[in-house]
């Protein structure tokens, strides 16, 4: 169960820090009903002298196991006796929460619908037949975290209903948190985006996106294996880099400390920020005409800009010659290529009629060899559409290459607002009766971003007709599993994942681990910003003729 691992960080008895200075008393007992800030310790767990103990729930906010951060001022710490946490705070500092706890300490309603679910199945368990307040407010979480310490044996229902009532505190502190660090900045857009960021599938946000995000991470998304609270770290480090807030932000470090998830927060703002792989080889076959052959040119490109150029191939319209063509830009590539820039990223761009050859179902061209090893054993291979690049004569409809790659970048800064990422079509659309229907959906932008279509669709009639409108087109790979309902539903959780399953398909082909897991089923015509740049500079190339000199 994957609440286990988030039970770890706010159950009892532990935090992701741990015990302040190495303290873990046994025997005493916080009283927790004292008025005020303040709570009397008696036991082993009694306050060093020259401090004073603020009780969970009273003006600062311990939850299960754990201290919800900035809750005092400086020089506090976390003591833990028995299942109660306490907060010990110097004589001279403040007892008084931050302001984020404050405002959360008030909220009548602080459960949204994924939290309100797991506190429904909690509660079941815990005490049948009560029924959860329509509201649920801060003020009665903490009543019932009173009643579950309280306990003297508690079981597992006990457990599953405090680690419900811990998340959902840390939810609704957290959701203030960020309002007060990143003012303006939450938008339902910005919050689709870092979900995608984050790692998590669509269709996660509804009516409060905000607190919809934080629900998820922290009750759906939480691995076992992971660092507990490790996906509501990424949610928020995807926030903060999308707003370019400054990571240094002494609240922001603090948010993290208190949860030990500072080198969670850490990682995740460090993989955001790092640039994409940026080091590309790409091979345009958009001149390869059926019958005739071609030229192919090549670039090694660095963050959508070419930063070399080879001289053209001349190859023949068949598969040999384009393993041929792989070969001998790859051994370029190499050339120019220092011993510590190994390149791994490989684009390959051809027209739709060597489209749906090379992508047949019965051949791959990641299992041809191009030297002592075959393509895919060292490279990521992505398929492109060299209509983005320049006319294609298989789609004689597209005159603007402007036009449709505009289209293509804002439809993909929408995808992550999608409930449902692709759309699927069934086999008959593509007849020609009902083709001019379907190119009509297409054109007033019914169909979304990315299209799937049947392994039983004809595969060149399918890509001339869609790939003009969608930057994303797919269909399962010759021994994929049958597109039913379940494959729909595993390509819509790991589609976050794309377009590095597309590129690594014959590693998780050739991989161990199950391969339901992961979008290697699917064969891809995909396009991303990083591309559309590229093609950018490419259509917007101008040749000058030289100046007459007198």
């Amino acid at each position: 169960m994957r609440r286990a691992s988030w039970w770890r960080l706010f159950g009892r008895g532990g935090s992701g820090d741990g015990p302040a200075g190495g303290e873990c008393p046994k025997g005493g007992a916080v009283v927790p009903d004292v008025p005020g800030d303040a709570a009397a310790v008696t036991g082993a767990g009694a306050a060093r002298r020259g401090t004073r103990i603020a009780a969970r729930g009273e003006g600062a906010i311990g939850v299960g196991g754990h201290m919800l951060g900035n809750a005092l001022g400086d020089g506090s710490s976390v003591t833990y006796i028995e299942r109660q946490t306490v907060v010990q705070v110097p004589w001279d500092g403040s007892a008084a929460a931050a302001p984020d706890v404050r405002r959360a300490m008030g909220r009548a309603d602080v459960a949204g619908a994924v939290g309100s679910a797991e506190l429904r199945e909690a509660l079941a368990d815990w005490r049948p037949g009560t029924v959860v307040p329509t509201a649920v407010s801060f003020a009665q979480l903490v009543r019932w975290q009173r009643e579950l310490d309280a306990e003297e044996r508690p079981g597992a229902a006990s457990d599953r209903m405090a680690c419900a009532v811990a998340g959902l505190m840390d939810c609704a502190v957290t959701a203030e948190f960020l309002a007060g660090l990143l003012p303006g900045a939450l938008t339902s857009e910005r919050l689709g985006v870092a979900a995608r960021l984050a790692g998590l599938p669509p269709g996660v946000l509804g009516a409060d996106p905000l607190r919809d995000l934080l629900e998820y991470a922290v009750f759906e998304a939480q691995p076992l294996t992971a660092a507990p609270g490790a996906v509501l770290a990424r949610v928020v480090a995807a926030l903060v880099c999308l707003a370019r807030a400054d990571r240094a932000d002494t609240r922001l470090t603090e948010w993290a400390r208190a949860r030990g998830l500072s080198v969670q927060l850490d990682d995740a703002i460090d993989e955001f920020t790092r640039p994409a792989p940026g080091l590309r080889l790409v091979i345009s076959l958009a001149d390869v005409r059926k019958g005739s052959g071609g030229e192919a040119e090549y670039w090694l490109t660095r963050e959508g800009r070419a930063i070399r150029t080879g001289e053209p191939l001349s190859l023949p319209h068949e598969r040999a010659g384009v393993v041929e063509a792989v070969r001998r830009a790859l051994a370029w590539a190499r050339e120019q290529l220092g011993a510590d820039e190994p390149l791994k990223h490989v684009d390959v761009a051809a027209p739709v009629s060597l489209l749906a050859d090379l992508m047949d179902r019965r051949w791959a061209l990641e299992d041809e060899s191009v030297g002592t090893f075959a393509l895919g054993v060292r490279h990521s291979l992505l398929m492109r559409w060299s209509g983005r690049l320049g006319p294609d004569p298989s789609v004689p409809g597209v005159t603007d290459i402007t036009e449709i790659n505009d289209a293509a970048r804002k439809a993909l800064q929408e995808m992550s607002c999608r409930a449902e990422p692709v759309t699927w079509l069934d086999r008959e659309v593509f007849r020609p009766e009902a083709e001019e229907h379907l190119r009509h959906r297409l054109a007033t932008g019914r169909l979304g971003p990315a299209i799937g279509f049947g392994r039983t669709s004809p595969l060149d009639r399918a890509l001339s007709t869609l790939l003009p409108y969608a930057p994303i087109v797919v269909w399962p790979r010759p021994d994929a599993p049958a597109l039913d309902d379940a494959f729909r539903a595993r390509v819509r959780t790991y589609w976050h994942r794309q377009p590095h399953d597309f590129a690594d398909a014959y590693y998780e082909h050739e991989r161990s681990h199950p391969r339901d897991k992961c979008l290697c089923d699917l064969h891809a015509v995909s396009h991303d910003e990083t591309w559309l740049n590229f093609c950018w500079t490419i259509t917007s190339r101008t040749v000058s003729a030289p100046k007459e000199t007198w």
